[in-house]
């Protein structure tokens, strides 16, 4: 059976990569007592699946984990004896049967709190990101080109309040945009740059069928 765990990364945890994410649950799970599925073929793996990497040093109050279980057990059972085997950090939120398609393929957007200095008019700055036909950013990444990226694609919504934005971006078939990319496009619109202090996912919302799926 197919659970879907809910959980939250803080701390010192917020710097493990996204495979050392999987590894964690993984163990924590066996330690637990559970036996985790293993898919078919010539070299069988664990039937785990993150809803959507989180990149190293954000936080996270929502992600999602979709993992295969030999058995039919309860989920508050689940998450109990889950969370007591995670390391600190990695915190259970909720455990609920998955049924359908996994969340990694059904994944829609994500909301962010990026808690900044007030060191830009955040309001003016907005006010002129809303009105922009495009806000370019340039993404680097190591042994790969540059590539400039127009994050107004991508940002639905973005509000500000003292040291903090709030904003949702879409996940399309062409990629996303990171928060601190829509964060620095905003101010660089004021001719500044963001001190950006600490990076939250809060929430990761799913389509309800696979993009391309037919009901």
């Amino acid at each position: 059976m197919t659970y879907r765990i809910t959980f939250a990364v803080t701390g010192r945890a917020r710097f493990l990569s996204h495979l050392e994410t999987v590894d964690a649950m993984l163990g924590a799970l066996r330690r637990a007592g559970y036996d985790i599925a293993l898919s078919k073929g010539m070299k069988p793996r664990p039937v785990i699946s993150l809803a959507l990497p989180r990149a190293v040093g954000v936080q996270a109050q929502a992600d999602l984990a979709d993992v295969a279980l030999h058995g039919d057990h309860d989920p508050a059972e689940v998450a109990e004896r889950l969370d007591a085997q995670l390391p600190h950090g990695i915190a259970v939120v909720a455990v609920e049967p998955a049924e359908g398609p996994k969340a990694a393929a059904r994944v829609d957007a994500a909301e962010y709190e990026v808690e900044v200095e007030e060191d830009v008019d955040w309001e003016r700055a907005l006010r002129a990101f809303a009105a922009a036909d495009s806000c370019e950013v340039v993404r680097t990444a190591p042994n790969k080109p540059d590539r400039t990226v127009d994050v107004t694609r991508y940002c639905s919504s973005i509000e500000h309040e003292p040291g903090l934005l709030r904003m949702l971006l879409r996940m399309t078939d062409a990629g996303t945009a990171r928060p601190d990319e829509i964060a620095q496009a905003v101010a660089g619109l004021e001719g500044r740059t963001a001190t950006i202090k600490r990076l939250v996912r809060t929430r990761i919302a799913l389509r309800p069928q696979p993009v391309g799926a037919r009901n």
